[in-house]
């Protein structure tokens, strides 16, 4: 059974984007704000939600913190433009497991998904988050 990844953004051109990057890897669900994507965690249970910074009414924050609540499992990355080391401090204190900035090239981001994704597969709870931390990986800045 293919895994459900949940991608939360705003703009329709990078849902598009997202959308075909990650089909290949499994089931992918979209929300285009935070409370639809609350509703779809609860309903749907996705494995991985790729969750933008940066959005209209509730923000990606807001949408991370919730999230945790509602599915302590669920494998969150975030996504954005925004190049702010306090922003990217609080994501994954708030249980964000990476912290990604646009522009992101597709193979990086698929192969970090499917890291990610299989890494959970092999561990469960907080043995997955103390992987996670040992790889190194939790944030990648693009190059300039």
């Amino acid at each position: 059974m293919a895994e459900k990844i949940l991608i939360v953004d705003d703009d329709p051109d990078m849902l598009t984007v997202l959308r075909w990057a990650l089909s290949p890897i499994g089931e992918v669900l979209e929300a285009k704000e935070g409370w639809s994507a609350l509703r779809l965690i609860q309903e749907e249970k996705p494995r991985l939600i790729l969750l933008d910074v940066a959005m209209p009414g509730m923000s990606g924050i807001e949408v991370l913190k919730e999230a945790r609540r509602i599915d302590p499992t669920a494998i969150i990355v975030m996504l954005t433009g925004l190049c702010d080391i306090e922003i990217a401090k609080e994501s994954l204190d708030s249980g964000a497991r990476a912290y990604i900035t646009k522009p992101f090239d597709d193979g990086y981001l698929r192969g970090e998904v499917e890291r990610l994704l299989e890494c959970a597969c092999k561990k469960s709870g907080a043995a997955a988050a103390e992987a996670e931390s040992a790889s190194g990986r939790p944030w990648r800045v693009r190059e300039s």
